[in-house]
């Protein structure tokens, strides 16, 4: 039988190698994803994936960035902050550059629910979603979102997934001594 594929995308941080931990610890094929432009590399994600042993694909969208910076389809935060356009650029890209095998492969995400003032709310949350034109899994906070497709079918173990919510980073502290992750 087929192992099914999770699409992680991977910033090098704790919570996308904690994301992808959970989902390994499931027996499911992880392959990191990380974008690079004039912004930012993939420096730290390629660090993070050989310490928790996957695959990373790095994807160069900086002609993308680029155009977004200049035309955000979203608007502007009070400073120059089109992180939802960035954030739904990043989650289509997974499907035209990143990956052959479109079908069956399930995006996620190290995003936590209010972790974050302005990208990660819930509204924000969907608002990626919709402009990526996919479902995203977010394993850290996924008890908390309506459970995706992925989930539904079984693909996923939602009772191993967390509900993570909010600024404090106790679970996921507790979570990187549980997987022996040291460097983030």
């Amino acid at each position: 039988m087929k192992k099914v594929k999770v699409i992680v995308l991977m910033s090098g941080g704790l919570d996308s190698m904690l994301a992808a931990k959970l989902l390994l610890a499931q027996g499911l094929e992880v392959i990191g994803v990380c974008f690079e432009s004039n912004f930012y590399s993939c420096a730290k994600a390629k660090i993070a994936a050989e310490q928790i042993g996957i695959e990373l694909k790095v994807v160069d969208i900086s002609k993308e960035m680029l155009d977004l910076v200049k035309n955000p389809p979203t608007g502007y935060g009070k400073h120059l902050n089109p992180c939802l356009d960035c954030h739904g650029l990043m989650v289509k890209s997974v499907f035209a550059k990143a990956t052959t095998d479109k079908d069956g492969a399930i995006v996620a995400t190290g995003e936590v629910l209010g972790q974050r003032p302005f990208s990660q709310t819930r509204p924000s949350l969907k608002k990626v979603e919709k402009l990526a034109g996919c479902e995203i899994l977010r394993p850290l906070s996924a008890k908390l979102l309506p459970e995706t497709e992925a989930e539904k079918k079984g693909l996923v173990n939602r009772g191993r997934l967390l509900n993570i919510k909010g600024r404090n980073r106790e679970r996921q502290m507790e979570l990187a001594k549980k997987f022996k992750i040291k460097e983030y």
